[in-house]
């Protein structure tokens, strides 16, 4: 492991332990999410803005707004990073308002709002949102019951990266089914398809990678959790790192992190910190540029390497969502 990587994990713990104290009625399974996003911007968490973005939220949005539910913190975070915060909310709630005219209402959509206010011009939100629903549409008719509100952020994301409607599709599908079998959890699969499919490249090559970092990590003890938390797997695979400088990494973050207070068996998990570990370690080969192939194996867009985030953050989301629901 990396100085470098090392110091932005302990950043990474520090956040974690400001959210905490100043945060204490928030979720506990928001606490390493946010101090995640913040690591990744290799800054300390500014709690004083974070809860002044809060209040943004809050009065600008509905008594039972999706805003206001258990993602909260993740969102006034990301709000935190903004020199202006009350203008790029009150473009958040405008393409938020466009999503709500196709899609339902739920966790993810906030997230897909902020992305979308994020890397697009507010003269294309309709066409963004008019796109992600057709995308939507057609994941929906190959999946039925798989494809539900989690998938809209990956529509969402499919449309701002400028990939070909069925070519987004197509890429999807053919991981799906390269992947199908090797996991219990068909809607963490399709998740995880959907994550490949940003990336460019053959899909064989792609899920092979996929599942070489996968079962050498669980070789070294480290077995990957194969629900919502499997679609980070595929921000370290299309980071474009050598394989076992991959694992070697993220195994030695997440022994690190078994030693901290909160990141055992009785705080965040084995599967959750593995996660995190692995979130930080892709987040270091792209800040630090130890891997070039890193922009040529992503969609080649500007917009890219902030995609590959957002993937990992919806995988995240749905992870520590999942979690909060089972404790509640």
């Amino acid at each position: 492991m990396t100085e470098s990587l090392l110091r932005n994990c302990e950043l990474f713990v520090k956040n974690r332990d400001i959210l905490k104290v100043n945060f204490k009625w928030d979720s506990s399974q928001m606490h390493p999410l946010c101090a995640s996003l913040c690591a990744e911007r290799d800054i300390e968490a500014d709690h004083e803005k974070i809860r002044a973005c809060k209040e943004i939220i809050k009065e600008n949005t509905g008594l039972l707004s999706e805003f206001k539910g258990t993602v909260l913190l993740a969102l006034a975070t990301i709000l935190s990073f903004e020199t202006d915060p009350e203008g790029k909310f009150h473009q958040v709630t405008e393409s938020y308002a466009a999503l709500r005219k196709e899609f339902h209402s739920s966790p993810y959509l906030p997230l897909s709002a902020f992305m979308i206010a994020d890397m697009a011009d507010s003269f294309s939100y309709e066409s963004i949102v008019e796109k992600s629903k057709r995308i939507y549409r057609k994941m929906k008719e190959k999946h039925p019951f798989l494809t539900s509100s989690e998938d809209a952020g990956f529509a969402v994301l499919f449309a701002l990266s400028g990939i070909e409607e069925d070519e987004a599709i197509g890429r999807a599908e053919e991981c799906f089914t390269l992947l199908k079998g090797r996991f219990f959890s068909g809607d963490s699969v399709q998740a995880l398809s959907h994550a490949l499919a940003m990336g460019a490249g053959p899909s064989e090559e792609k899920v092979s990678r996929t599942l070489e970092i996968y079962e050498k990590l669980k070789e070294r003890g480290c077995k990957y959790g194969t629900g919502p938390e499997l679609a980070t797997l595929g921000m370290l695979s299309l980071s474009g790192s050598d394989v076992d400088t991959i694992v070697e990494d993220v195994v030695e973050l997440d022994r690190h992190l078994s030693t901290i207070k909160g990141f055992g068996t009785f705080g965040t998990g084995k599967a959750q910190r593995l996660m995190y570990a692995s979130f930080l370690t892709a987040n270091s080969y792209k800040r630090n540029g130890l891997s070039t192939v890193i922009k040529a194996s992503l969609v080649n867009s500007v917009t890219s390497l902030i995609i590959a985030q957002q993937v990992a953050v919806i995988a995240i989301i749905a992870a520590t969502s999942a979690s909060s629901s089972t404790s509640s």
